[in-house]
């Protein structure tokens, strides 16, 4: 289900559990809608939503979530959605501009998927003038 993304993330703002499963759950909505529209294409299991029991976050995880953002664009429109970070273990963290730019790729790649499949017309008719038999 998709989830309003947060697009004005601030130098001293946390990223949390909330964060980072709503932008997992926001990733896999778009590839729901894409697949609708277009041929399945790659795309990286992302696991199971996080909780506090397991409150930690790895840098292969954030690459996940910019690889999907590529998959999508590769498999659907070549979005722009800015350059792709690659984080690695015991190095910085995501920062807030990443998460800005992954959110907001996100929102525009959902609006414009969302839009495409929404315009695409439609004819109604019935068949046999309703009566079957």
């Amino acid at each position: 289900m998709w989830q309003q993304p947060k697009t004005d993330w601030q130098a001293g703002d946390f990223f949390n559990i909330e964060d980072y499963n709503r932008i997992k759950g926001n990733l896999n909505e778009i590839r729901a809608q894409a697949l609708a529209l277009w041929p399945d294409f790659e795309f990286e299991d992302m696991g199971a939503d996080k909780t506090y029991q397991d409150y930690s976050f790895y840098a292969d995880e954030i690459n996940r979530f910019e690889a999907n953002i590529d998959h999508i664009c590769a498999g659907t429109f070549p979005f722009a959605v800015g350059d792709r970070q690659t984080f690695h273990d015991n190095q910085p963290f995501v920062g807030w501009q990443e998460l800005n730019r992954i959110e907001s790729a996100c929102l525009k790649i959902y609006r414009n998927i969302l839009g495409r499949s929404e315009g695409i017309r439609r004819l109604s008719f019935t068949l046999n003038g309703g009566a079957f038999e």
